[in-house]
């Protein structure tokens, strides 16, 4: 029985309103697929219409959208019929559902392109060809155009090749062509456009479109700074204001109203060439507050350094070298127009003598078959009319993703253009989402008919803004933050009352979850300084601080709501996602640290498909078939599953193969190959392990030979099945980690081997070709679909791909990556509405002036990405159903704190940002930060900005600075004393106790850690959290001070979280350590559960400690002579002390030491994660030697012994260095 949904108001206005157009507005989470399906069924089921649902088409972006809509729309008219079974209707429609035009926009046109194939005399049985049979064609077709060119000797196409050419080649001119022909295809018009390209360059005036946008940019962003300077005038003239700067800003003030009041764009260049700034007065102000002097200083650096911007990239030149310029690129550009357009016309002939067309060739050709344009005017074909007549409605699906090219296809098939009367398309998406510009989506398609269309009449827009997804406060902090972002001077999309998402879903309440307090619903975001970290990258800082974060999320037993089951349970890895900007570079090293900390982690990527493990291996196989001398391939192969080589056996390959290979061969490794194959059977050579070696390479050598004989005489597609099933490989993969992710990779791999074998090319090495061109364009393929739908892991992906999907919590991380503006900077700009843009380069002075058409396309493209920034943080942000958490790194997180503090303000002054501001946006940080540092009486959700202190704290930005009187009394006086009644222990009866003198109550004591770092840049743990028995001891007091590493949400009982860091867990673990029956693994975690059971470690720290680790230090070196100290009880564990040293009091604790023919030695426990090998070895010594040689002092000087050793024990190289 189809059960009946309560509909909004807005949401029944969306699916009943009929006869116009209509645009609807479609907040994330605002139920719009399921709108657009209730709709269908009601026209197609309502009987005064009678309108049969292959009279619809409805457009969606994806394939699994279309399928899943015509799935809901199949169980819909299921569960209808179950209810009338003689309903004729329902029957009909079930039945034309499978024909019926619900389809992505590709699959529609290839539709009309097979009923109407000889309109355009195309082969009827053409064929559809892969992205890689695509880029060798195009390669093989650009490579003969140029020659053709050469041929010809032209010499502006010789000036081309060396103003555009890579040095001694001309890759430079290959990529500029590529990139100027894959552009033109998303117009309509492609030869109309490359016309348009050139006339900006015969407009030698300041009517030119580009310059004309360029004046009103600069004009917008200097009224932005006329505003700021008003208000830093009144900020001077304040009791505590810097009065003596007002002069200076008032010079200012004038020359920027000069600049508004220019009549054009050279007088406004004019003004800016001669603008300087009057120096600032240092006239001495007693009264000036310093900290409203460097703001206001701070201030007018901005606009100083946007004046040296625009005379450094626009007005490098006047009037007369501004246009001269122009006409020399103008001749540069109708050179590489010419080029492109001979290119773009062979591609498609050499695609029509194949019989194959591509993906946008579809497109094209369905326009051809719908619309042809004569004088400047289009003109619809009889085609077009039929189809425009036979469909009721054409329904788009994430419209805001459309381009002008879809935009008149499916313009031409609706009755829209027939009459005025007759309107009926209806498009459904959220401008605040379109995030494809890569893909040459238009956004602007959708901004115009939402500022066009009205509430009723022939063009209607309907509002959607109820969220059904998310906690009301994870709406209000998004709504917060595109309120005052989103400026629709700056990026086209405005953020009103009208499209402010509202919370449509009744979370149940829950007493005892830990969304109970205040603290628990706001959206965290964390600074995670790496001020002190040499090693680590950003990358793997931000890895780690997210590994633990995740890991104490689940830990605590944090509660989220299950819809399905209608319960609180806690949250699982799977209730997780990490989003990130990108995941190149990223997902990896992310996945890596979860791992390492045993939390199961699955990167969700649409590429990378050629970088994983076990396709590599089959390229290198496939490669040494085509070319055994290919040496990086050749060893590559040779280490893997078919070759079973050590490195040491590839070394020892390449030595003997020097010694007995023929000299007359090229020495190279294949050649060594074949001369040690030969030696096992050669008398001379007695010694066993060559014997071996030779064999192992005559077993590999006479495999390859096998391999390359086959590939002669079998498809490829045969030979990379042999290569993967016969050989047991994909067996052999399946037995790895993510085995049945492998094993799909492999049949991916077997799929595009088959699809090859019906392309226009054939053999190994076309294929080989193939994929290099793949990888060159970054035409990487999906990786095989493993359903892990079901597994409780991690997921990480990039913000693109978590469209339209939901997850309880959210971490958005790499908030401070910087936004790429490389194509503002690329050599040839392209824009669909401004053309080409090149640098003019001059060839005689050899000298290279980016052009003004260049500057204006330069600024427009950074503020266009800039703008689909924004709605990318817009998507990530209503990914979350229940917790939004924000991370990034920053250098100095008191800097960057007070950066931020002032753009809070300003933006509290000014309500929105700015245009100028705008401009200078250069990550998330900068969007979210200064939103979350404002006043909350101007906020209505709650933001909690934590900084990262250390390896396991957060400090809470609210609370740090209001409690750091009160902690550092506490840390400063005391301290020790309350160490020593705080902690007992019981070995310490020979040491003596340090007895002050007469002047040592007026000396500050001091940590080792605290005066290390006054002696050397320092990364460590020991930064993070002094000694841990210290941290034990004043846990009651300094639980104010600093959170948990796991923000509040997770627990309000920040003291036993406190506990449960890892570097924490290890220390109280070794403390605790029964060396008697820890003699083995299961020893180990037999006495790490008899520490549980006991009291002295809880069940976070269990969880934290890798029982592994604690055995190999058992069985090394330094834990055989600890157990022997043990035994003999001269062993001292977690030791306290205060010493005087330099006039300064010393204390710290040694987490164990113990006495060995007399001497003492030291043992210090780090889990620092640094490099395997020698580096890591280097790197601790350097963080840890002075640390070591104050323990060692101040064990001296209390006992009276010699300290003969200090060692470093790292759990994460699983060894001991001797510092």
């Amino acid at each position: 029985m189809r059960m009946e949904r309560k509909w909004t108001p807005a949401q029944k206005s969306a699916i009943d309103t009929r006869d116009c157009n209509v645009l609807v507005s479609a907040a994330a989470g605002s139920g719009k697929t399921a709108v657009l399906v209730e709709r269908i069924i009601s026209m197609i089921t309502d009987p005064d219409k009678n309108i049969d649902i292959d009279r619809l088409v409805v457009v969606t972006f994806t394939k699994a959208a279309a399928a899943q809509m015509k799935d809901k729309i199949r169980k819909a008219l299921d569960s209808m019929l179950d209810e009338n079974p003689r309903d004729v209707n329902l029957l009909r429609q079930i039945t034309l559902l499978n024909n019926a035009q619900i389809t992505t926009i590709d699959s529609f046109c290839l539709w009309i392109i097979r009923n109407h194939f000889p309109e355009v005399n195309l082969d009827p049985g053409f064929r559809i060809m892969d992205e890689g049979e695509k880029k060798l064609i195009e390669n093989d077709v650009l490579e003969d155009v140029l020659e053709e060119f050469y041929a010809e000797a032209d010499e502006e196409f010789f000036n081309l090749v060396d103003a555009f050419g890579m040095g001694r080649d001309d890759s430079g001119l290959v990529s500029i062509i590529d990139k100027i022909y894959r552009f033109s295809r998303s117009n309509p018009w492609i030869d109309e456009w490359f016309d348009e390209c050139m006339l900006v360059y015969d407009d030698e005036t300041y009517d030119n479109p580009a310059i004309k946008e360029l004046y009103d940019s600069i004009k917008n962003a200097l009224l932005d700074y006329r505003d700021k300077y008003n208000r830093l005038v009144d900020i001077c003239s304040e009791p505590a204001g810097p009065a003596a700067y007002t002069g200076a800003l008032q010079s200012d003030l004038l020359g920027i109203n000069e600049m508004i009041n220019s009549q054009d764009f050279g007088e406004l260049g004019r003004r800016i060439r001669i603008f300087s700034f009057e120096a600032l007065s240092r006239k001495k102000d007693a009264g000036a507050d310093p900290d409203i002097k460097e703001y206001v200083k701070g201030q007018r650096k901005l606009f100083k350094d946007y004046i040296g911007r625009l005379n450094d990239k626009i007005f490098l030149k006047d009037d007369e070298g501004i246009f001269a310029d122009m006409q020399g690129a103008g001749i540069q550009i109708r050179t590489l127009l010419k080029v492109a357009k001979v290119y773009a016309k062979r591609v498609s002939e050499v695609k029509r003598e194949k019989g194959i067309i591509d993906f946008n060739d579809m497109e094209h050709l369905a326009l051809s078959i719908l619309v042809k344009k004569e004088d400047g005017k289009l003109v619809y074909t009889e085609t077009a009319d039929k189809l425009a007549n036979r469909f009721e409605e054409i329904l788009i699906d994430e419209y805001q993703d459309s381009n002008q090219l879809q935009e008149v296809i499916l313009n031409a098939v609706s009755k829209t253009r027939l009459s005025g009367e007759n309107n009926n398309i209806y498009m459904v998406g959220d401008v605040k989402q379109s995030i494809y510009k890569f893909r040459l989506a238009c956004p602007e398609l959708f901004i115009e008919k939402y500022d066009t269309y009205g509430e009723t009449g022939d063009n209607v827009r309907i509002e959607l803004q109820k969220n059904f997804r998310s906690r009301e406060n994870v709406l209000e902090c998004a709504n917060d933050v595109f309120s005052h972002i989103m400026n629709k001077n700056f990026s086209g999309i405005g953020y009103d009352e009208s499209v402010r998402l509202n919370a449509g879903f009744p979370y149940p309440e829950y007493s005892d979850s830990n969304y109970g307090d205040e603290a628990n619903k706001s959206t965290d975001v964390i600074l995670i300084s790496s001020e002190n970290e040499e090693e680590a990258t950003t990358r793997e800082l931000e890895a780690d601080r997210l590994a633990k974060l995740i890991e104490g999320i689940v830990a605590s037993g944090v509660n989220v709501y299950d819809s399905d089951e209608n319960i609180y349970r806690p949250a699982e890895y799977r209730d997780i996602v990490i989003l990130t900007r990108s995941v190149t570079g990223w997902a990896d090293t992310f996945a890596d640290a979860l791992m390492d900390r045993g939390i199961p982690a699955y990167t969700d990527s649409s590429t990378g498909y050629f970088s994983v493990r076990e396709i590599q291996v089959i390229l290198s196989m496939l490669t040494i078939v085509d070319n055994p001398v290919q040496e990086i391939s050749l060893a590559a192969a040779m280490m893997s599953y078919f070759g079973g080589f050590t490195a040491a056996e590839l070394g020892m390959v390449r030595k003997l193969g020097r010694e007995h290979a023929d000299k007359n061969t090229h020495n190279n490794l294949y050649e060594h190959l074949k001369a040690v194959a030969v030696l096992g059977g050669a008398d001379k050579i007695q010694e066993t392990d060559v014997k071996q070696l030779s064999g192992k390479c005559a077993l590999f050598l006479a495999k390859l030979t096998e391999y390359r004989d086959k590939s002669s005489v079998e498809s490829l597609y045969d030979l990379c099945w042999e290569m993967i099933y016969d050989s047991g490989y994909y067996d052999y993969v399946g037995t790895m980690p993510a085995g049945t992710q492998r094993q799909a990779n492999l049949n991916v791999l077997l799929e595009r081997a088959a699809g090859y074998g019906k392309s226009s090319y054939s053999g190994l090495f076309n294929f080989l070709r193939y994929i290099e061109r793949l990888k060159k364009f970054d035409e990487d393929f999906a990786e095989g679909a493993a359903s892990l739908d079901n597994e409780n892991l991690v997921r990480i992906m990039s913000i693109h791909k978590s469209k339209g999907l939901e997850f309880p919590i959210v971490i958005l991380a790499g908030a401070h990556k910087s936004i790429n503006f490389m194509d503002a900077t690329a050599p040839v700009l392209v824009d669909q509405n401004l053309g080409i843009a090149v640098d003019y380069v001059d060839l005689e002075r050899r000298t290279k002036t980016p052009t003004i058409i260049k500057g204006a396309m330069a600024r427009r493209i950074v503020r266009e990405s800039i703008a689909e920034e924004e709605r990318l943080l817009y998507v990530a942000m209503t990914r979350a159903r229940e917790k939004l958490i924000i991370t990034g790194v920053v250098k100095d997180a008191d800097k960057t704190l007070d950066k931020y503090r002032g753009r809070a303000e300003q933006l509290a002054a000014d309500g929105m940002l700015s245009f100028a501001d705008s401009e200078n946006i250069k990550n998330y940080l900068d969007m979210i930060m200064p939103v979350c540092l404002m006043d909350s009486d101007k906020l209505k959700g709650s933001f909690k900005v934590m900084v990262d202190a250390g390896e396991d704290s957060w400090a809470d930005v609210d609370e740090s600075e209001e409690m750091a009187g009160e902690a550092n009394a506490v840390r400063i006086g005391g301290l020790a004393d309350e160490i020593m009644e705080a902690v007992s222990y019981p070995l310490l009866e020979e040491l003596p106790e340090y007895v002050p003198d007469d002047n040592a109550a007026g000396r500050m004591k001091l940590t080792v850690s605290q005066l290390k770092s006054m002696q050397a840049d320092d990364d460590s743990e020991e930064n993070a959290y002094m000694d841990e028995s210290v941290k034990s001891a004043l846990k009651k007091e300094e639980c104010d001070e600093t959170n948990s590493i796991i923000p509040k949400f997770i627990s309000g009982d920040e003291v036993q979280l406190a506990a449960n860091e890892r570097g924490s867990a290890y220390h109280r673990v070794m403390e605790c350590l029964d060396y008697s029956v820890s003699v083995n693994l299961d020893g180990v975690k037999a006495d790490i559960n008899r520490m549980l059971e006991t009291g002295k470690i809880n069940e976070l720290q269990v969880k934290s400690v890798n029982p592994w680790d604690i055995y190999t230090f058992v069985q090394s070196e330094t834990g055989r002579r600890v157990a022997n100290a043990v035994n003999c009880g001269s062993v001292r564990r977690e030791q306290p002390f205060v010493f005087e040293y330099e006039g300064q009091l010393i204390q710290g604790i040694i987490d164990l030491c113990f006495e060995e023919d007399g001497e003492l030695v030291i043992v210090d426990y780090k889990t620092d994660r640094v490099m395997k090998g020698k580096a890591g070895e280097k790197e601790l010594v350097k963080r840890y030697a002075i640390q070591l040689d104050y323990y060692a002092k101040a064990l001296e000087q209390l006992t009276g012994k010699t300290v003969k050793e200090k060692i470093v024990y790292s759990f994460t190289l699983g060894k001991e260095i001797m510092c």
